[in-house]
């Protein structure tokens, strides 16, 4: 079983070295890397030319590169393009693996081939921010069912990265990275969610996520706030289309906290108050169309909504 481990690089000169050199010592033998050079404007691939020069694994790498800078959504979807191993693996180019995690990975499915295989995060930088443990036994798990209710309930993570991903989700479903915006990992595991028949899970850290303090998960822009009304909305009609109001409880939940991290993200980041009003008349007429007319809110989301308003006065 080959691996395709796919690394995009931009503007990354501090860490590309620690990332290139931990995939570059899997212990796991059959593994192609594909680098994405997204038009980096710092000698990020200068440190990768150097890295790979005596490196035995060398041959096992291709290096692509964009004439344009196209994001990380953009640059995930041509490592998929360019790749050819059994099963994918997302890692960012700031972040680490321990030497294992491929084989980690691998060992879980026990022999079978599933979907897609999920492992913890080991938080470098600010162990206050750490991820909540996986709310999964270590197991293989089957039917799509228990897989989309499982991660509306927010028991696995939502990030592409750490994840083993069979190929035939990117060839036959056509699952690709939305391209031009900001919170595409959050769509992107949703499509997942919709589409895996099998899954399984282990509790060894496999992947180091390292927090930078300038990164974009830390800071709110208006582009961040627009790209996950964007989002949402898809989210939204793409449940309506599947279904699932009527189909997986657990729909209404995830979107009722889903809305209010995005209120909260208004509020948070000294937006204007009329892009405030603004963004928030605009969630909530999506939200009136589409969810809140399917089914009576509950309770605890009302009174959400009420200590959410209580709050936003207090900010202001």
């Amino acid at each position: 079983m080959t691996v395709s481990i796919v690394i995009p690089v931009y503007n990354v000169s501090k860490f590309i070295g620690k990332c290139l050199y931990s995939a570059l010592s899997q212990t796991y033998p059959d593994i192609e890397y594909i680098l994405i050079d997204d038009a980096t404007p710092d000698n990020s691939m200068e440190i990768v030319t150097e890295i790979l020069s005596n490196h035995p694994r060398k041959e096992a790498v291709k290096m692509v590169h964009h004439r344009e800078n196209k994001g990380l959504a953009g640059a995930r979807n041509t490592g998929i393009q360019y790749s050819t191993g059994d099963y994918l693996f997302f890692l960012d180019s700031d972040d680490e693996l321990p030497p294992d995690c491929i084989e980690t990975l691998v060992s879980c499915m026990d022999n079978q081939e599933v979907d897609f295989v999920i492992g913890e995060i080991k938080v470098i930088g600010n162990e206050r921010k750490a991820y909540p443990p996986l709310l999964l036994q270590e197991g293989i798990y089957q039917g799509n069912d228990f897989i989309l209710d499982s991660f509306l309930e927010r028991k696995w993570y939502e990030m592409a990265w750490n994840k083993l991903i069979k190929r035939s989700i990117f060839t036959e479903k056509n699952i690709r990275f939305e391209e031009g915006i900001v919170h595409e990992d959050t769509l992107w595991s949703f499509q997942l969610a919709l589409t895996a028949q099998s899954m399984a899970v282990t509790s060894v850290p496999t992947y180091l996520y390292h927090i930078q303090s300038n990164s974009i998960t830390q800071k709110k822009s208006k582009k961040n706030i627009e790209s996950f009304y964007f989002v949402l909305d898809k989210t939204i009609k793409s449940a309506t289309q599947n279904r699932l109001f009527a189909t997986h409880k657990y729909i209404y939940s995830y979107l009722e906290n889903l809305r209010i991290f995005f209120i909260k993200s208004l509020v948070n980041n000294a937006f204007e108050k009329k892009y405030i009003q603004e963004q928030q008349n605009k969630i909530n007429a999506l939200y009136q169309q589409f969810v809140w007319k399917s089914k009576s809110r509950h309770f605890k989301f009302r009174l959400k909504d009420f200590v959410l308003l209580l709050w936003m006065k207090l900010k202001n």
